[in-house]
This record gives structure tokens, C-alpha cells and sequence, in this order.
């Protein structure tokens, strides 16, 4: 795992009392907020009003453009006895969990500002593709955020594709297992645009990811995603200057691991930094003790002071 850690990005947004708040914090919040209110509408009758957040094709065409970001906080529907429901459930729930868990991740490693674009470029994703669909002649509608839940999961696993989940099996896996049974659900349903969607969220999200500098095989295998016509060092998702890329974080922390009986305060920034990413992707962000996110922190400084004398 090449690594990007961004000047200034990775604090909270602000905080309440002594608890930090974060923007994956705010999105759990703001979906659970729309959750009660289209519970309350519905129960009181006004289904209607929901109706006139949910994207559709046809009505964005007629200028109502606040449809192709408001679809995504009303509840994904479920089905009970082929009845749509669109309120509270255990789905929910562990969609919300999922989606803290791993948003909470792919901040850490992105910073907030480059996250708030991730998500909201993937909101915007689905309802521009399937625009395309309702000028063609088919009409689309569509509510939730599932595809874009997913894609958060797939930038989680673009960061670390070899973290172990149920039975041990690796990251990478349960996401190609989870992508093939989602796929095949929207085509069971007739809804092939659905599947574009889909693969079309992950990708994005793992090719940003790689810009950003993860880039770590994601299947095990050395293969590049990189846009026509745009090197490596381009774009706005770029590594931090002077950071190493493509090079594995084992390798790395090999080298970081050379010399034990170096006093820690000897130790090169860079080699330091690699050590706890590499213990980061293995174990998680909450792995780290209080002295170890110190040394993180005058590790980043010290490279960019670096960066800042001898600038290439």
C-alpha cells in the first residue's frame, strides 16, 4: 500500500464537548435524519413529498436537477410478500454500520475535503448514467444509496485489499463475491442500468483511490489503473510530495525494520511513517497507541519540511 497522508485534512471537522466529529460522522447522521423524516411523512400520509425527492429520469429532464442528489438520503426500499417498503429496518442499520465503518477508513486515508468529493462525485454518478438511459427511451427512477455505500466499501478495499473479513477471506474477495451477487440481482430484477451503476461506482472509487496513492494489487497482481493520456503524478487526487509510490508497504517496512537496535529518534521520517502505515493496513487506524499517532504526525511534518528545503 503506497500511502497519502494530506497537510491539514485528516483533523475533525470540529468538536462536540471532547468527541471529535468527522465528515463520515455527519453523513451517517444525515441519512439517519432522512430515514425519520420520509418515516414521519409516510406515516402521516404524504407519501407524495417523498415521491418528489426520488430521482427520476423524466423529471430532472423537466428542470427539477435537485433529484440528483436528494434520491440518495431516502431509505433504500425493501421487499416483504412483493410489497415495496421505504422506512426503518435492520437493513438499514447495518447499512449505516457498514458505511461508518469503512467511510471512516477511506477518510482517514484521504483526508475530509478529498472524501466530500469522493461521495458526492459518487452520488452524482448513478443519476447522470441513468440519464442517459431516460433520453434513450427508457425512462429510469431510483432512491437510495446502495450503489454508493458500495462504492465507499470498494475505496475500502482499494486501501487495504488484504484484510482479512469472514472465514478469513480476504477483502478483495468479498468484494468480487458481493459485486457478482449484486450484479446478478439487478439482472434477475430487468435492470441492467442498474448493474452499470453499480461496477461503474466501484471502479471510480478504486481508480480515485489510486490516484490518491493506494496502490497496492488489488487482485494480487500488478495491474495499473490510470486514465488515457494522464501520468501518474497527475491529477487532483496526487500522493504526498516526496511519498513514495508503487512500491509495496511490505517492502517498506522491511527496510523500516533493518536496523532494530536504532534509537527511534535516528530513525528516517520516511521509513518511520511507512513502519506505522504498514501497521495501519494490517490492523486499522485504532491499532495505533497515543505515542505511535505522535510519531505519525512529526513524521508527516518532517517530510514535508523536507519536501519544502529541497523542492524538486
Amino acid at each position: 500500500m503506497s500511502a497519502a497522508i494530506f497537510s491539514g485534512e485528516n483533523e475533525p471537522l470540529f468538536y462536540l464537548g471532547e468527541i471529535p466529529v468527522r465528515l463520515i460522522t455527519l453523513l451517517v447522521a444525515l441519512h439517519s435524519a432522512a430515514m425519520i423524516t420520509v418515516s414521519l411523512l409516510l406515516a402521516a400520509g404524504h407519501g407524495a413529498l417523498v415521491d418528489f425527492f426520488a430521482y427520476s429520469s423524466t423529471a430532472v429532464a423537466h428542470g427539477q436537477i435537485w433529484r440528483l442528489l436528494t434520491y440518495a438520503f431516502i431509505p433504500t426500499p425493501t421487499f416483504v410478500n412483493n410489497s415495496v417498503l421505504i422506512g426503518p429496518s435492520v437493513w438499514f442499520l447495518f447499512e449505516m454500520l457498514m458505511l461508518y465503518y469503512f467511510g471512516r477508513e477511506v477518510e482517514n486515508g484521504l483526508g475530509w475535503k478529498r472524501f466530500g468529493i469522493l461521495y458526492a462525485g459518487l452520488i452524482l454518478l448513478g443519476p447522470l448514467l441513468l440519464q442517459a438511459f431516460g433520453y434513450g427511451g427508457n425512462p429510469q427512477t431510483f432512491i437510495g444509496a446502495k450503489q454508493v455505500n458500495f462504492a465507499v466499501f470498494a475505496a475500502f478495499v482499494a486501501m487495504h485489499p488484504g484484510a482479512q473479513f469472514f472465514f478469513g477471506l480476504a477483502a478483495r474477495w468479498v468484494f468480487l463475491g458481493l459485486l457478482s451477487i449484486s450484479s446478478l440481482q439487478h439482472l434477475a430484477d430487468h435492470q441492467p442500468p442498474q448493474v452499470l451503476v453499480l461496477i461503474s461506482s466501484s471502479v471510480l472509487a478504486i481508480m480515485l483511490m489510486r490516484r490518491a496513492g493506494f496502490e497496492e494489487p488489488l487482485f494480487g497482481y500488478g495491474f495499473q489503473w490510470s486514465l488515457p493520456g494522464l501520468k501518474p503524478s497527475q491529477g487532483k487526487f496526487s500522493a504526498m510530495p516526496g511519498g513514495p509510490r508503487g512500491a509495496s508497504a511490505g517492502n517498506r517496512g522491511a527496510k523500516a525494520q533493518a536496523s532494530p537496535s536504532e534509537s527511534r529518534a535516528h530513525v528516517d521520517p520516511e521509513l518511520e511513517m511507512d513502519r506505522l502505515l504498514e501497521k495501519i493496513s494490517s490492523k486499522g487506524m485504532k491499532s495505533l497507541s497515543s505515542s505511535e499517532r505522535a510519531s505519525l504526525e512529526n513524521a508527516r511534518q518532517a517530510i514535508l519540511q523536507r519536501g519544502g528545503r529541497n523542492p524538486k
